[in-house]
């Protein structure tokens, strides 16, 4: 809410375990699903000051006296989310292309636990779950700190950014990320809110405060350096970093394209009836409800393109025009750079299709590894049997596609697709 934040200013107070890192202890994270706070609140330096009754609630942080640069040289605290102010992008300031005031969540995570159950832990959020430290001892750090202390360290490697899985959202891009995690050589991270609130700051800036003011270098700046902090590992196997992106993070395909333009992409689309009727759903439409709240550039485009004043659009109809610019960015992308690999929905439950070992993970670069290892296909072959997500309560852990065939799909549904969606009605084919 509003009221709970604060401005960061200058206000960082001195540490208790050095004195020098300028971090801080921040309360229990966030949910991914809202926007980043844009400000921060400190915790008061006065040690003499009674504990309150929440801070008695929490378990003693085990890592409270070491040294946090020293923790993210080595990999041991990870990134989890970021915080920034209205100026952090400012082409004002004198800092060529540094970004100012931006601050980094880190805790301590296994980012690998999806690879025991990719089922069970599909999305970062999923992972963060299970660490009491993330769930009770976050640190806020200034994000140019931690990169400099990453710059330093010898005993981890920065892996190269292999693959980007790029969707709709309910249109089978969670299998694949989960069929990625099979291979001993890839470190898969899945819908990291730190990478899409990067990716949306000069949005959410505009939104948020009436203002144009948010260099495009600063934030790509952002982007790269999220990206790196992604990428470093010491686990020798792993070869290749592949993200999963959240589904609002294809209007800036082309953005990340231009700064890994050797990295393969992947986007996966649905009907746009069935896509629809997914994404306005109970519990599945708040990405619907950001983009309204929250338009991108791409959205507003569209919407004066279209003469349309977004407050007045129907749910159906919002959410139906923030899908289309998802699909858009996509097809354009694929047709201007020859770039991309798009993957229809269809092709995925099909009981007649092998799109993702025969098609998908080749185009990743994974055949070598897919040919001298029956082992790992076999893993595949269970993953792709499983649903993505078996979180749920009283959901069965096997997939069963004909629940997908009946879907309902109200008049209200078919209006905003025959309005906004008329291109890809089909979503079998581009």
């Amino acid at each position: 809410a509003a009221s709970a934040r604060y401005l960061v200013g200058n206000r960082i107070p001195p540490t208790a375990y050095g004195g020098n890192d300028h971090s801080v202890e921040t309360p229990p994270a966030r949910d991914d699903e809202s926007e980043p706070p844009l400000e921060i609140k400190f915790p008061s330096t006065d040690h003499h000051l009674p504990k309150s009754l929440i801070a008695a609630q929490f378990t003693r942080d085990p890592h409270a006296h070491h040294n946090r640069p020293e923790m993210i040289q080595t990999g041991e605290l990870g990134l989890t989310g970021i915080r920034y102010s209205p100026t952090s992008f400012s082409a004002e300031s004198d800092d060529d292309d540094m970004y100012s005031n931006v601050y980094g969540e880190f805790c301590v995570f296994d980012s690998q636990l999806n690879k025991a159950d990719p089922s069970y832990y599909p999305t970062l959020k999923d992972i963060l779950s299970e660490s009491p430290h993330c769930s009770e001892h976050r640190y806020t750090i200034p994000l140019g700190d931690a990169m400099e202390a990453i710059t330093t360290s010898k005993d981890m490697k920065t892996l190269p950014l292999s693959g980007m899985l790029f969707h709709q959202g309910y249109a089978g891009a969670g299998i694949l990320s989960n069929a990625l995690t099979a291979f001993d050589s890839t470190l898969v991270i899945s819908e990291h809110s730190a990478l899409q609130d990067a990716l949306s700051a000069c949005d959410v800036i505009r939104n948020r405060f009436n203002s144009n003011d948010c260099s495009v270098a600063k934030q790509q700046r952002l982007v790269r350096d999220i990206v790196t902090l992604f990428s470093r590992t010491s686990d020798d196997n792993v070869k290749h970093l592949l993200l999963k992106l959240n589904s609002s993070s294809a209007v800036y395909l082309h953005t990340l394209r231009a700064l890994y333009p050797s990295a393969k992409w992947t986007f996966s689309y649905r009907n746009a009836e069935e896509t629809l009727s997914k994404n306005i759903q109970r519990k599945r439409n708040i990405t619907c409800v950001k983009a309204k709240r929250n338009p991108s550039l791409a959205l507003l485009e569209k919407s004066t393109e279209y003469n349309l004043e977004l407050e007045h659009l129907s749910h159906h109809e919002i959410c139906a025009l923030h899908l289309s610019t998802l699909f858009e960015a996509a097809a354009m992308e694929h047709e201007s750079s020859g770039t991309g690999l798009l993957v229809a929905y269809n092709d995925i439950v099909s009981s007649s299709s092998n799109v993702i070992i025969e098609e998908v993970l080749p185009y990743l670069g994974l055949q070598g590894e897919l040919n001298s290892n029956m082992q790992v296909k076999d893993k595949i072959i269970q993953i792709l049997s499983t649903r993505s997500n078996s979180r749920s309560a009283g959901r069965t852990k096997q997939w069963d596609v004909t629940q997908e065939v009946d879907l309902e799909v109200s008049d209200e549904v078919r209006n905003a697709v025959i309005g906004f969606m008329g291109d890809m009605v089909g979503g079998s084919s581009l």
